[in-house]
């Protein structure tokens, strides 16, 4: 069996780079966005404040894994861009629909940090980074839910290969594997947090 799982190695971390894809890309959006909404909050604009509140409060209550489900439904399998037929990839979607909770979050954890720069107060950044890094790594692990709409990811491709060998062992051996590299890549970015800020006591 380990001979088997270790045979399809690429293929896993093949799909583990599509993890990684949806995870970047809603952080990255979700950090845009919601810094900007965290920045209308932290001024003293009542109306601009009130809608960005609004706006996070929207983001931060809509459950990803329902919104998972509505981006695969709602937006169209294909589209046509200059009169050519393009397929709209299903981690697309999952990227779309994880950067609602993202946005949410960076809203709330940088209006905290556009405050403390306001009032003098030091540590503001590294208090963001950490919170930052831990956002990703939930992010990271429910980018693993995109398999339930068909996203071609790691764990899509894990029951790919345990359907060649569907015994209990093996699929618990499997899991396992993919479990690896989750934890690997979870230690790796908060090793490079600590580097980032300098402080030993980012978990």
């Amino acid at each position: 069996m380990i001979e088997l799982l270790l045979s399809h190695t690429d293929y896993l971390i093949r799909g583990f780079a599509i993890n990684l894809l949806i995870s970047v890309l809603s952080m990255g959006l979700g950090t845009v966005l919601g810094g900007a909404l965290g920045w209308l909050r932290a001024q003293r604009v009542t109306a601009l404040g009130s809608v960005a509140h609004m706006g996070t409060n929207v983001c931060r209550n809509v459950p990803s894994f329902v919104l998972l489900f509505y981006m695969a439904s709602m937006i169209p399998s294909e589209v046509t861009i200059s009169g050519t037929i393009m397929a709209v990839p299903l981690w697309i979607k999952a990227t779309l629909a994880l950067t609602f909770p993202v946005v949410g979050f960076t809203s709330d954890q940088s209006r905290g940090y556009f405050a403390q720069r306001m009032a003098g107060l030091t540590g503001a950044r590294e208090t963001f980074v950490v919170a930052w890094v831990q956002y990703f790594l939930i992010i990271l692990m429910a980018s693993a839910t995109a398999s339930v709409i068909g996203a071609d990811e790691i764990v899509g491709r894990a029951n790919i290969v345990i359907s060649q060998n569907e015994s209990p062992q093996f699929l618990l051996l499997t899991y396992l594997y993919v479990s690896f590299w989750f934890l690997a890549a979870g230690l790796a970015l908060t090793s490079a947090a600590r580097l980032l800020t300098g402080r030993r006591g980012v978990t």
